[in-house]
This record gives structure tokens, C-alpha cells and sequence, in this order.
């Protein structure tokens, strides 16, 4: 079966989560389930991960869900702020969700089966332009954003959001064309933005990144009960793994990079309460917009909010 993802081998998702499972199926299934691996966007980029699948080109792949937000709209809730703290806790809300609702129904409506999601730690401001402390440090800051929410929720703080790739990041701001970036610490090193950065946050609430390794339905539902019983347990189980790593490494990372000198500085309590008040309303926003266009997007938001027990 062909799998294609539009991650380095070197990144955490593919490292930790994509490598392994594949290793975990092969052997649950006896070698009945096999896999070419496309990494780093050989046959199609992360952009391109749901139509490889719709198009066969790709038998699983990974969908980043922020940029998906024409098709996977409601899916975009699991990135809005104040939508978890720890990733295991994010992962198994989003599991939860993803078995039965709009969130589900929304994934079976565009041809694929969810198979494992893979929630970054809450995100931080990543900056190349010192500390971006305050609310008035956001105004007039060009941030890199991964799309969907998330530029609501730049945009509530008075950041101007520029939607670019998670593969164009570096480049960006080598050229100054963004001056920072909303971003996981786990993703800072594989990009090498630590190369370039010399502040980050490391309080924000400011949502996180979700992407949704999945498989086209119709393989899907082609497989044995036994081989989908294989899929599922290695899903699982990668997901669990993964996720408690990605909460360790956030830890070590700010001590990695404080080392490096780049500061690693925490909003005050007075900057803290004060973006709470304008990222409230980005759920509020999410859900008028999404609503205009006849999707169930209240109905997505209080489900995703009861995983978390909200």
C-alpha cells in the first residue's frame, strides 16, 4: 500500500508516529498489510495529502487539518485556543470526537477513514524580532500561521496573519518576510528555525496544530475485520505514544534552546488575562463563520468541548 506524507523523516510525526505504525501493522497483520513510503512530499505535498487519497494516488496519508479548511472546516475546532493543555489530553478529546458526530461524519463525507490524530503542544510564538510580550508588541507583527483558526486567533490579538506552509517557514523568516511564527517547540528544530529565532514564548494559549493520519475509505473497507482490528490497535497505540513524548519534549526543548540563548520568556498574569479576552472570542468567530455556510458548527464545538469534559 502506498503511503505518502509530506514530512522530513527527520520530524517528529514521521520519526514517532508514521514509521512506527507502519512497523506495528506489518506485524499485527503477519505481512499481510505492507507499505512503500513517499516521505518530504515526493509524490504529494501536505497540501496535496486528502486529494492523493480521493485521487488513489495514496492509500493513507497524513491531512494536516489546518490546511484543509474548505473541506475539513468543522475538524478546525480542535485548533481553536483553550482546547486543552497537554497533548495526550488533546489526543484523546480529538479520538473521542472523531468516533461518532460532525467531526466523524465530516471525515466519512470526503472519502477517508481516520486512523490516528497527531495534536502538537499548545503553540508559542516562535520570534526572529526579540519578545512579543504584550498586546501591543503583537500590533503591526507579520506571524506565520498554519491557516484556519489560527489566523483568527492572530488576529484577535492584533497579529497579521501569513498563512505559508510549514515547509516555507524557514525561509520566511531568513527574507523577514514573516517576523515570527505560531509553532510547536517540537517543531522548531526540525525546520532549524532555532537557527534564526532569539525569542519564545512559553505560556501562550494560543490553540494548537492537528493532523489526522488517515486512509481512503474504500481500502479501508476493502480490508479484513482482522487487518482493520491491526490498523486501529497500532493507531491507538502510536497515538498514545506519541503524544506522552511530544508532552516530555516540550519540557527539554525549552531548556535546549534557553542554552542556545534564545530567550524563553512567559506572558505576564496582567498579558495573559488580557489575550484571554480577545482569543474568547475566536470560538465565537469559528462558529458564525462556519454557521453562514450551513455547517453544524455549534453543534462540532460543544461536542469537541464534552471530550474535554467542558
Amino acid at each position: 500500500m502506498v503511503l505518502s506524507h509530506g514530512y522530513s523523516p527527520s520530524h517528529v510525526i514521521a520519526a514517532r508516529g508514521i514509521d512506527p505504525w507502519t512497523s506495528c501493522v506489518e506485524e499485527k497483520s503477519d505481512g499481510d498489510l505492507t507499505f512503500e513510503v513517499f516521505p518530504s512530499g515526493q509524490i504529494a505535498s501536505i497540501k496535496e495529502s486528502l486529494d492523493a487519497l480521493n485521487n488513489g494516488l495514496a492509500g493513507v496519508s497524513a491531512i494536516a487539518i489546518g490546511y484543509e479548511s474548505a473541506r475539513l472546516p468543522l475538524n478546525g475546532v480542535t485548533m481553536l485556543p483553550d482546547m486543552g493543555g497537554s497533548v495526550e489530553e488533546m489526543a484523546a478529546s480529538y479520538r473521542a470526537a472523531l468516533e461518532s458526530g460532525p467531526l466523524a461524519d465530516e471525515m466519512d463525507g470526503n472519502g477517508i477513514h481516520p486512523v490516528f490524530n497527531i495534536m502538537l503542544p499548545v503553540y508559542q510564538i516562535v520570534s526572529a524580532v526579540g519578545p512579543i510580550d504584550t498586546l501591543d508588541a503583537f500590533k503591526g507583527k507579520v506571524i506565520r500561521s498554519g491557516g484556519g483558526a489560527m489566523n483568527f486567533t492572530l488576529q484577535s490579538v492584533g497579529a497579521s496573519p501569513s498563512e505559508i506552509p510549514s515547509a516555507d517557514m524557514y525561509v520566511a523568516m531568513e527574507r523577514k518576510t514573516v517576523d515570527a511564527t505560531l509553532s510547536a517547540l517540537s517543531s522548531v528544530k526540525p525546520y532549524k528555525l532555532d537557527e534564526l529565532v532569539n525569542a519564545i514564548s512559553s505560556n501562550g494559549r494560543f490553540g494548537t496544530f492537528a493532523t489526522v493520519f488517515a486512509m481512503n475509505k474504500g481500502i479501508w473497507d476493502g480490508l479484513s475485520s482482522e487487518n482493520q482490528e491491526a490498523v486501529t490497535a497500532c493507531g491507538k497505540e502510536i497515538e498514545t505514544s506519541l503524544a506522552a513524548y511530544l508532552d516530555e519534549a516540550n519540557t527539554s526543548l525549552q531548556e535546549e534552546f534557553a542554552a542556545k540563548g534564545i530567550e524563553i520568556y512567559a506572558f505576564s498574569d496582567e498579558t495573559l488575562e488580557a489575550m484571554d479576552a480577545k482569543l474568547g472570542e475566536v470560538a465565537d468567530s469559528y462558529i458564525a463563520r462556519l454557521s453562514e455556510r450551513g455547517l453544524p458548527a455549534r453543534e462540532a464545538y460543544d461536542a469537541y468541548r464534552m471530550t474535554l469534559g467542558r
